[in-house]
């Protein structure tokens, strides 16, 4: 049993220069280590009241049905012999091991980061035609499925008439591919896609990429700047007189758009958007790390980081999770180390430590905390 990794077939490069957020792009054997979790291992989290789950079931014309979880054992065995499809969100905040495929994408932003969701279909099992409004790399871990590929999509295209799920009315076939174990399919946002499994047990692997709303981001601003500031009134010291009092022009809304305006600065945008793309899509209350297989795999290896920890560094300090760990200059070096990947050697920390008194009680703190798991060393 391995790690799970993925690799481009060619340069990052050339992969953000042609195919990001422009054309789909299909990848033959690009990942690996994809044995677990098995069937058993999503059936057990999709019972769970802190994970998010849903059962879709359907084929080709429909009917098509929506179920919600948390499932009961029972609810699988009362499942039809084909032509569903368990999906697990999140999957990489409760199995740690699951989270360090993340490290293989470190040619993008950790902060586009999203989560990696994984599905469990039985023969013809789909969610349907659809798009998604996000980047998603597809990865097949077991079995086959047939993917058909459309065209751009968006809002304004038409809808089938199906309660709670989002499906596409008409989607015209312009390639198809079918996917093997170990194959992964790379999808900008808008492309119409419909996946069916080929036969049972057909687990898929969805890396999709975090796109904040752009009204969040404003709203997260705004928050941050009215709590640095002390509350301050419009002036318009040396106005010239009005031609009509009654009257509010561009003019008057680009004064007080330059005044209001002046309120944000650079500091407070780092600080606001760091706090919000570091705040966890969900809490587990358990997680689960097997450490011996990182071990066997990586000997010098002496945390990680658990699944569902989000990290970023910025000019003044650690983010972790929404909360901030102000740094000295000194340890901004430190602070990179940590927030770029997930996987932490002791080579590499005692470097640290030895350059830093303080940084074992830090790492010690943030054991206590939850955000790092020691290994089991042999």
């Amino acid at each position: 049993m391995s790690l799970p990794r993925f690799q481009l077939p060619f340069g990052a490069a050339e992969f953000l220069r042609h195919y990001w957020q422009q054309q789909p792009l299909v990848m033959q054997q690009a990942a690996s280590g994809l044995l677990t979790p098995s069937k058993e291992e999503l059936f057990a989290l999709a019972q769970r009241d802190d994970v998010e789950s849903r059962i879709i079931t359907g084929a080709n014309d429909g009917p098509w049905s929506l179920q919600q979880g948390p499932f009961q054992a029972e609810d699988f065995t009362e499942l039809p012999s084909k032509e569903w499809t368990l999906l697990v969100q999140s999957v990489d905040y409760y199995l740690s091991n699951i989270s360090l495929l993340l490290d293989s994408f470190s040619f993008l932003p950790s902060w586009r980061h999203e989560d990696i969701m994984i599905s469990y279909a039985t023969q013809g099992g789909s969610v349907g035609p659809h798009y998604d409004r996000y980047d998603v790399f597809l990865i097949q871990a077991h079995g086959q499925r047939r993917w058909h590929l459309g065209p751009v999509c968006d809002k304004s295209s038409a809808r089938q008439d199906v309660e709670d799920i989002d499906l596409l009315k008409d989607m015209p076939i312009k390639s198809t591919h079918l996917m093997q174990p170990g194959d992964v399919l790379y999808l900008p946002p808008g492309v119409a896609h419909w996946g069916i499994a080929e036969d049972d047990e057909c687990i898929t692997w969805s890396v999709g990429f975090r796109a904040p709303r752009l009204t969040d981001l404003l709203a997260r601003l705004t928050d941050e700047v009215l709590a640095d500031n002390s509350p301050s009134l419009y002036t318009d010291q040396g106005r010239s007189l009005p031609t009509n009092n009654g009257y509010f022009g561009n003019a008057e809304a680009a004064s007080l758009n330059q005044q209001a305006l002046s309120l944000l600065n650079k500091e407070a945008a780092v600080r606001a958007y760091c706090e919000l793309l570091t705040e966890p899509r969900q809490y587990p209350e358990q997680t689960t790390l097997q450490t011996d297989i990182i071990h066997h795999e990586h000997p010098d290896a002496e945390f990680v980081r658990q699944g569902g920890v989000r990290m970023l560094m910025s000019d003044e300090g650690l983010w972790v999770n929404g909360f901030f760990y102000e740094l000295p200059p000194s340890l901004h070096e430190f602070g990179t180390f940590l927030a770029q990947q997930r996987l932490y050697a002791k080579s590499e920390l005692d470097t640290f430590r030895s350059e830093h008194s303080n940084v074992q009680a830090m790492l010690d703190q943030w054991v206590e905390q939850g955000y790092l798991a020691p290994i089991q060393r042999g």
